[in-house]
């Protein structure tokens, strides 16, 4: 689909007309160019506060797996630890 600066974007789960909300440039650390991130929401509230839910699930969920990698990395260290410390008492 050739997307036009005259055409409005519509969403691509109900096929409603998006929102512009807004406009953001960053500058990630160690790139070179600013990212452009423009946000939208659909016009369907029925649409919008599925696709909300949604993103607060994908949340939690990325919160979950990063405290179940922190717990585990400090499994790993602490086992490694242990295992140091065993040697040096078997020598």
């Amino acid at each position: 689909m050739i997307n036009n600066k005259n055409t409005k974007p519509i969403c691509s789960q109900c096929g409603a007309e998006l929102i512009f909300v807004k406009k953001e440039t960053i500058q990630p650390e160690g790139t070179r160019y600013p990212q452009t991130n423009i946000v939208y929401r659909c016009s369907n509230d029925e649409c919008q506060k599925k696709k909300d839910k949604e993103k607060v699930e994908r949340i939690k969920l990325r919160q979950n797996q990063a405290i179940t990698q922190k717990e585990r990395m400090e499994k790993i260290q602490e086992k490694r630890k242990m295992g140091q410390k065993a040697k040096v008492q078997q020598n």
